[in-house]
């Protein structure tokens, strides 16, 4: 099967084991990749399963994310006294929070793992992104900074 339909949205395949789509993740297109899948019969409920999933847990994961790196709203903060990002008015815990969206999903096959990169507007994170692990019992992490 060269593509799927899922919601509207056609995922191509790419290669022997890889498809590539876009679906809505937090109210936004966003690219979605699916990797190393070796039947592509049940891989859109899978693929359904785990947006639902992200879609439905938005705080759950935002919270994981800011367990360890709350420090970033000081940060942020610091850098808007010392006149470093300038066109910026200094944020709260909610501003900072709120301006993430979901920039990539990655569905890892056959162990239904997932890599979230999570990118804000205004760019708090100053280039990078976040990248979040989540593995196949729903159990969150944060992976690094990375960009």
């Amino acid at each position: 099967m060269n593509k799927l339909v899922i919601d509207n949205h056609e995922f191509t395949l790419i290669g022997e084991h890889e498809y590539e789509g876009k679906l809505i993740v937090w109210g936004k297109e966003t690219f979605i990749s699916v990797d190393n899948f070796e039947e592509a019969e049940d891989l859109v409920s899978l693929i359904k399963e785990k947006i639902n999933w992200i879609n439905e847990n938005k705080k759950l994961i935002l919270d994981r994310f800011m367990i360890e790196n709350g420090h970033y709203v000081d940060f942020v903060n610091e850098l808007i006294e010392k006149g470093k990002l300038k066109g910026y008015s200094k944020i709260t815990y909610e501003d900072f929070v709120s301006a993430f969206f979901v920039d990539g999903v990655t569905i890892y096959c056959p162990d239904s793992s997932i890599i979230l990169d999570l990118q804000a507007e205004p760019d708090y994170l100053l280039g990078h992104l976040a990248t979040m692990e989540i593995d196949e019992e729903y159990n969150i992490e944060f992976g690094g900074l990375n960009g």
